[in-house]
């Protein structure tokens, strides 16, 4: 697809969903509420921002959760541990608000649990154990080895590590600093020092949440480093735009991507940048997510062997990397709401929550399979280790600076 036939497609696309503005001023206090029991009574810190305590980790670190609400009626609900959105409250077609992400009721869960919604670092996806920086050779301790199942045998080890590894960002306490306004803001800071977790490198990641008055969740990720090192930063966002009454089936996905990175038999990239028309990944034109989850070929292999259909897969993004521009667009047929995805990122990852068992989740509602989707903008997976790929490294003269929006609206 060339360049002019690429924006085009984009302004098509956006033109077939106009922005409907809310009926609605805030939502109902009973539909937050059941999504996020805080210890204390919100507190309205700035212009359009409240906070209130969350609870304690098990060190011992206060967790706050920040409630930001834009003039357009978006609310987003954020923590400072791991950078969690608890909610995104956003209107769909007839003014209604919908929590269009997956979570939990209480903080216990999220320390407890995986990594709805967090911020991600110091590297998303997967990452080789060894890799190259500044011409030098890096080592990450391997993960101790999980238990097996009943009855199974024993888990084959990894050769990567992913998101982050024990010290992954989504289990940090960032600092917090609220900034209110018409379009209120929450930003995050977090500091690790050379040598965590295999990385090298003192350094400084700082993340800003903004809503929009337009309801665009705006997250600009910013990081900089004393030496060489290798950074990709992202949310892992779970989405489900019908508010998670069912599974992603009947939602649309175009991606504005023509080649993808495929994976071996070890969930890896091979190193091969590869169109993706004639494939499974081809999702230039909208298709209904549930048509390609059970093909053969969209599968997920997961550490101990076993297969799970749907995707988890590394896709580039058309345009100039560096650019905001358009990554993805998906539509809900029964709320009517439309999010379309712009980032300065070179791709994203495509993951269709492909999980065994059900997870209980917010107000005891149990999610399964392909309960969510997530459109992770980042680097491909393993990029140190492939040249080809955009670069994935930092120094003090190249910080890193991204840009990734969300922006909702319905269809009429």
């Amino acid at each position: 697809m060339n360049g002019r036939a690429f924006f085009l497609a984009a302004v098509m696309l956006m033109a077939a969903a106009p922005f409907a503005l809310p009926a609605w001023a805030a939502p109902a206090q009973s539909a937050l509420a059941q999504s996020a029991l805080t210890k204390s009574a919100p507190v309205k810190i700035k212009a359009g921002i409240t906070a209130a305590d969350w609870g304690t980790t098990q060190k011992g670190e206060q967790v706050r959760l920040f409630t930001l609400t834009g003039k357009g009626g978006m609310v987003a609900r954020i923590t400072n541990f791991g950078g969690v959105v608890v909610d995104l409250m956003v209107p769909d077609r007839h003014g209604k608000p919908v929590n269009v992400v997956l979570g939990y009721d209480d903080f216990a869960s999220y320390e407890k649990g995986g990594v709805y919604s967090a911020l991600i670092g110091r590297y998303a996806n997967r990452l080789s154990f060894k890799f190259p920086v500044g011409g030098k050779i890096y080592e990450q301790p391997a993960p101790p080895p999980r238990p097996a199942q009943a009855g199974s045998p024993p888990q084959a080890p990894r050769s990567y590590i992913q998101h982050g590894g024990s010290n992954g960002f989504q289990k940090r306490v960032w600092d917090a600093v609220a900034q209110g306004g018409p379009e209120p803001s929450l930003v995050l800071t977090l500091q690790e020092a050379d040598g965590t977790g295999g990385f090298p490198g003192n350094i400084t990641v700082t993340v800003t949440y903004t809503v929009r008055a337009d309801n665009t969740l705006v997250l600009d990720y910013k990081g900089t480093t004393d030496k060489p090192t290798v950074m990709n930063l992202t949310n892992h966002f779970y989405f489900n735009l019908n508010g998670g009454a069912k599974d992603i089936s009947d939602e649309k996905l175009t991606l504005f991507s023509s080649r993808y990175t495929p994976f071996d038999a070890n969930a890896m990239p091979t190193g091969v940048v590869a169109p993706v028309a004639g494939t499974p990944y081809d999702f230039t034109k909208p298709v209904r997510i549930g048509d390609r989850l059970d093909l053969p070929d969209v599968v997920q292999t997961v550490a101990d062997g076993v297969r799970i259909s749907g995707y988890d897969t590394s896709l580039l993004t058309d345009g100039v990397v560096g650019q905001l521009r358009p990554a993805a667009r998906l539509d809900d047929p029964d709320t009517g709401i439309v999010m379309v995805t712009f980032t300065t990122q070179p791709g994203l990852e495509l993951y269709t929550d492909n999980i065994r068992n059900q997870v209980k989740g917010r107000a005891g509602a149990l999610y399964g399979n392909h309960w969510a989707i997530s459109l992770e903008t980042q680097r491909a997976a393993d990029t140190p280790n492939h040249p080809n790929f955009t670069s994935a490294e930092v120094t003090q003269d190249r910080p890193l600076h991204e840009v990734t929006e969300y922006r909702f609206s319905t269809l009429q």
